[in-house]
């Protein structure tokens, strides 16, 4: 029996683990090609065990949490132990077999070898912002199959024992519409996989093998701990939620989300059982993608300032049957995995907020609320072809005692940022013509949701424009609760010659002008508790802050005259 690791050296290496996903992370930022990466922050990294549990991660986005090792197990599964060798460089964004969210999210993944036995694995997942497939961005909502979405990669090596593998990089470059940017995003995953064997390898040096590995299970075992004594504050019983996604694909019918939250000592389980089958749309998610959703509810309820490692989901089960919208296999689609994917968090966010009030607000906007435009920008000989796209922040819901914030970045996104409007401007025949908070759009209550953002851009410029639009909540606002009203919808409109066109919050290849301006409109989060009991003081603030027009302080908050 190996002795036990003191507690400093482990507190050393837990936060050393971390920092090699953190520095992992910088590399990205700093040699990546696309403004999705380096300015969005679209993108994960994190270190693993030998047998693929994680045990360090660096902050980014929600639905990216805990989804690598199931990339790297898929690893193990197709080559094995003896099948790896160091300079052995996996990619892989396979949705089904793979641990994949959807296609975009490219994972690549390095085994590290130490005195030539293997020590432990990196990876990296980053979001590409072209994959081929039928439309600019490889983004679509009316997908009938895997296969129009873009290329898809098995868990497949990129570099053999160092040597690059030529053919499938050439084949890539060759499917994707901006190779060159694409080319650089994968090369920054590879730089930052490579970091992390450096560092992996410098912490084996000092305290070797037999200590590193007794120090990381007291990690993990320590997480699982603190987790299950969180799980043991919430009461004892059954809880059910359901949330809807405004249509699978456009025009189609809205996607019911169901769950049953049981809560028995230290163990919790998600199931899924009632969730509408699988859609004949993007709006579907593989099992990774569910564990994902399932794994940063967790950490809301229970320590969500804590780090993240295998232990800490020791403790949850999921279940979801097959053949539902969360759960789907080959050759089913699944573009928009986050964005039903925000339901599934609602949906246990919603299960679970009467008996946490005080963890869990009302809810939030829920959406990316996403635009891209795409075209040949003619200020440049010959025409060059650009992308841009990304997220919008909104409206986040109100809670006990505190108001929503306003224009944050939804759950499932995280960390991630939007694309500065210098940026935009500097890069893309783009102007940005408003970027501003919208008043009354936070849900009322005793205290107030959060406000959404509008945001308006007008093409000046290019021959073949197009857009795509990624955004929910145009149907079912966030919601309130304790008698807090919704928010405001989500919107996304195109102006063209002075007349504003209908609501198209999915749209795919849609054919744009120059001069036309669309605005995209994320919403606002729900209040919580009865809005004739807020703070006339509060109130008064909003009023001169903007954030709430008198109007609706008179007709929604029963301001009369004389209150202040």
């Amino acid at each position: 029996m190996r002795d036990p690791v003191d507690k400093i050296t482990v507190e050393v290496i837990r936060n050393y683990l971390i920092t090699i996903a953190d520095e992992m992370k910088k590399v990205i930022e700093r040699t990546s090609m696309s403004p999705i990466i380096y300015e969005v922050l679209d993108f994960s990294t994190g270190v693993f065990t030998r047998d693929s549990k994680l045990i360090g991660q660096a902050a980014g986005l929600t639905m990216f949490l805990g989804t690598l090792d199931l990339a790297v197990e898929a690893t193990l599964r197709k080559f094995g132990v003896d099948g790896l060798h160091p300079g052995d460089l996996i990619i892989t964004n396979d949705p089904y077999d793979g641990g994949g969210t959807h296609l975009n999210d490219v994972v690549t993944i390095s085994p590290i070898f130490y005195q030539g036995k293997l020590a432990a694995f990196s990876a990296v997942r980053a979001h590409w912002i072209d994959l081929g497939g039928k439309v600019p961005f490889s983004q679509m909502s009316d997908a009938t199959e895997i296969f129009q979405e873009g290329l898809v990669f098995p868990v497949v090596k990129l570099y053999n024992q160092g040597v690059l593998n030529e053919a499938l990089y050439d084949v890539i470059l060759s499917n994707v519409r901006i190779p060159a940017s694409v080319g650089g995003d994968l090369q920054s995953q590879v730089a930052a996989c490579r970091i992390a064997e450096r560092r992996i390898s410098e912490l084996l040096d000092k305290y070797g093998v037999e200590t590193f590995d007794a120090a990381v299970a007291q990690v993990l075992a320590n997480s699982e701990v603190q987790i299950r004594e969180a799980i043991r504050t919430i009461p004892d019983g059954v809880y059910t939620g359901e949330d809807f996604a405004d249509a699978a694909g456009p025009g189609g019918d809205p996607i019911r989300i169901a769950v049953a939250v049981r809560v028995h000592g230290d163990e919790i389980t998600f199931d899924f059982t009632g969730t509408d089958a699988a859609t004949a749309s993007s709006f579907n998610q593989g099992w990774g993608a569910l564990l994902s959703c399932c794994r940063a509810m967790l950490k809301c309820i229970t320590t969500p300032q804590d780090p993240t490692n295998d232990g800490s989901f020791r403790a949850m089960h999921v279940i979801a049957p097959e053949g539902c919208c969360l759960n789907v296999k080959r050759p089913s689609p699944v573009c928009m995995y986050g964005e039903l994917g925000m339901h599934v968090m609602d949906a246990i966010w919603k299960a679970l907020a009467p008996v946490l009030p005080n963890k869990l607000p009302a809810g939030h906007y829920g959406t990316v609320a996403a635009q891209g435009f795409a075209g040949y920008d003619t200020a440049i000989s010959p025409a060059s072809f650009f992308m841009f796209g990304g997220p919008n922040g909104g409206g986040w819901g109100a809670g006990k005692d505190w108001d929503g914030e306003n224009a944050l970045i939804c759950l499932g996104d995280g960390d991630t940022r939007n694309t500065p409007m210098e940026v935009i401007e500097a890069k893309y025949p783009i102007q940005v013509l408003r970027y501003a908070l919208i008043p009354d759009s936070g849900g009322a209550g005793e205290f107030r949701g959060g406000l959404g953002l509008e945001v308006v851009y007008r093409m000046l410029r290019g021959d073949a424009l197009s857009a795509v639009f990624v955004s929910g909540r145009c149907k079912f606002p966030a919601f309130g609760l304790f008698d807090g009203e919704e928010g405001q919808r989500s919107a996304i409109f195109i102006t063209r010659d002075g007349v504003a066109g209908p609501c198209t919050c999915q749209a795919a290849g849609l054919p744009l002008k120059v001069g036309d301006e669309i605005t995209v409109i994320a919403g606002g989060g729900g209040g919580w508790g009865d809005p004739s009991k807020r703070d006339p003081e509060r109130l008064r603030h909003d009023i001169e802050q903007g954030y709430v027009t008198e109007q609706a302080a008179r007709e929604t908050w029963g301001l009369v005259t004389g209150d202040w």
